[in-house]
């Protein structure tokens, strides 16, 4: 299944656009600040309900307008689905195939955009809380009921917190006792994720960077010989003075390990961009094949992250995983190849307005 129909209203400098996409590879060129990037946002809006380049969302809407919209069809032989969503300076509406939706993972249960752009790399030098979201996204894909054991073991959590903020111990033991349930729950299924996350950036590795022995190290967050409650029970004191839980899975975590050393101690910071992007990918990969929505990725500038070769190897891979892409450039000459050999279709991006090429 794929977007074979898209309707941009008021984001940035679109004002009004449409765009009928390949199945496959659609090449976004235009100059800087023409556009090309927030038909990426569009398309990242549609699925998740929220910009991947600011949570302030007037900056997203159009000078000229009150709202933007986004509206797309994807379809897969018999099957159709309609979505879009609007949004203003202070509500936002989400409908899927006519209906309104209260909750934006419904738009991602459908329909799945993933991102690489130059700032993913990112991901494995700041501190965990992108990687766990990174893997969670990645569960909630392959199980969604995992979202409701996500959102219980939150609530549990913060009711947690706030017992040992106010120093109110009496019935602590009782709520050690449900978050460790869903605490173990959260975190068995993040460490099955990892398992496949690792066996597909393996393959990948090895195709993109010639290079063989990656691991994905889980660190689930407490003693790895202890169980959840026995860690709680054990910080229990810590965690009084400091005011909050100090162990669990809202601490997790995951390294990517080669020849038995950190990637990062081990890398140059050119082979840690391909490795981010690897990681994408295997995420991507995942996702397409156990899944059966609509999975897209979206590539911001990806000619400028890498070189001639690494560049090539990203490329041939796209083409080969049968998803659709949307990929922005200021250079189509670097995708000559790739756009008489593929289905495909080449979109230009002046001002805003959006023109499909003719063949």
């Amino acid at each position: 299944m794929s977007l074979v129909d898209v309707h941009i209203k008021g984001v940035r400098n679109i004002d009004t656009a449409q765009l009928k996409p390949s199945g496959g590879l659609n090449i976004i060129i235009g100059p800087n600040g023409s556009g090309k990037t927030s038909i990426l946002e569009s398309l990242y809006l549609l699925s998740r309900a929220r910009s991947f380049r600011t949570h302030n969302i007037k900056k997203v809407i159009n000078k000229s307008q009150l709202h933007l919209m986004v509206y797309a069809q994807l379809t897969e032989q018999a099957v159709q689905h309609k979505l879009a969503v609007k949004k203003d300076s202070s509500s936002t509406i989400i409908r899927v195939d006519g209906k309104s939706q209260k909750k934006s993972s419904e738009l991602s249960r459908l329909f799945y955009a993933h991102l690489i752009r130059p700032e993913s790399q990112t991901l494995l030098e700041n501190g965990s809380a992108p990687r766990r979201s990174f893997v969670d996204w990645g569960v909630f894909h392959v199980k969604h009921e995992f979202i409701e054991t996500h959102k219980r073991f939150n609530q549990l959590l913060k009711q947690r917190n706030k017992l040992l903020k106010l120093k109110q111990l009496d019935t602590l033991d009782s709520w050690d006792n449900k978050l460790s349930e869903y605490g173990i729950l959260l975190s068995d299924e993040r460490e099955k994720y990892i398992q496949k996350l690792e066996a597909s950036l393996i393959e990948i590795t090895d195709l993109v960077m010639n290079e063989t022995g990656f691991s994905i190290r889980y660190l689930k967050g407490w003693e790895k010989d202890t169980s959840l409650y026995e860690a709680l029970r054990k910080t229990k004191v810590r965690d009084t003075q400091f005011g909050y839980t100090t162990v669990g899975p809202q601490k997790s975590d995951f390294r990517i390990i080669l020849n038995k050393l950190p990637v990062q101690d081990y890398l140059s910071r050119g082979q840690m961009k391909l490795l981010v992007i690897s990681l994408y990918l295997a995420q991507v990969k995942i996702m397409s094949e156990l899944s059966t929505k609509s999975v897209c990725v979206l590539v911001d500038d990806l000619a400028a992250e890498l070189d001639t070769e690494s560049f090539k190897k990203i490329m041939l891979f796209l083409i080969n995983m049968n998803t659709q892409v949307f990929l922005t450039t200021t250079n189509k000459d670097l995708f000559l190849e790739y756009i008489e050999e593929n289905d495909s279709k080449v979109f230009h991006v002046k001002h805003g307005k959006i023109e499909q090429e003719e063949h």
